[in-house]
């Protein structure tokens, strides 16, 4: 797929990840036809079987400075309602992305490009990486519930209400960022993870995102029964069983994909 402000590669010392470069200098201001790329991309990527694992990350010294305000400053009633479908299914679209999304952010993560890197199941940050809420400065709203999945109630009032920014050792000290680590090993840090789930069970890992998202909002006891419901429909399938067999016998396992290819 071909998709304008975005760069999508398959490394080759990476088998089966997928790397997502944003790319729109001079700061990867997300415009609408980007937030509808993104969209279509991570809407269509469990199509791909060999695709096990993403990377997203962006070019330059920023991740994303957010919305586009050149467009924001052009709104109108209705055309703000059009565009936030847009953007809302583009979140919606890596959150729900089959296979799982490791977040590589090498500087700035700013509004949407927040948001974009919280719709992610993991993420790695650089050591230069800032993360801020700045809508308010520019009179709109937006980010907070999502920036909600990765720090407490307090914080998040506090980036929305003031618009400053907070650095990755602090995010992460909430548990919002996996890895910090120097702006020279980021993509190595991000590549070691999109690796290590790569070489698992293909069914296994996109059935357990599956479950994880399905019970995120639920209750304890709701959403260990539906995971309880998807681990009986894990134990027959024949990646499940290789997994097993490949474990007692103490050898690599041989996936069903893989013996397909």
């Amino acid at each position: 797929m071909q998709v304008e402000g975005l760069t999508i590669t398959r490394p080759e010392a990476h088998p089966g990840v997928l790397l997502v470069t944003i790319d729109r200098p001079p700061v990867n201001a997300l415009n609408l036809a980007l937030f509808k790329g993104l969209r279509e991309l991570f809407s269509t990527i469990g199509q791909e079987p060999k695709v096990r694992a993403v990377v997203l990350t962006a070019m330059g010294k920023m991740f994303s400075a957010g919305a586009d305000v050149k467009e924001l400053n052009q709104r109108t009633t209705e055309g703000q309602l059009a565009r936030s479908v847009v953007s809302r299914g583009c979140f919606d679209a890596i959150r729900r992305c089959e296979v799982p999304v490791i977040a590589a952010v090498n500087g700035a993560a700013l509004g949407a490009g927040l948001v974009v890197a919280s719709s992610c199941d993991m993420m790695v940050a650089s050591e230069s990486a800032v993360f801020s809420l700045p809508e308010i400065n520019v009179g709109v709203m937006g980010g907070t519930r999502h920036t909600a999945r990765l720090l407490p109630d307090k914080l998040v009032r506090y980036l929305a209400l003031t618009g400053r920014k907070i650095d990755a050792r602090t995010l992460q000290s909430y548990g919002g960022v996996n890895e910090v680590v120097a702006p020279g090993d980021l993509m190595d840090a991000a590549f070691d993870i999109a690796d290590e789930i790569a070489r698992k069970s293909p069914a296994a890992i996109r059935l357990m995102k599956e479950s994880i998202n399905v019970t995120e909002d639920m209750s304890i006891t709701e959403g260990y029964r539906v995971e309880q419901l998807f681990t009986t429909l894990a134990s027959s399938m024949d990646e499940t069983k290789e997994a097993s067999a490949a474990f007692l016998e103490k050898r690599e396992p041989r996936w069903v994909a893989e013996l397909k290819e």
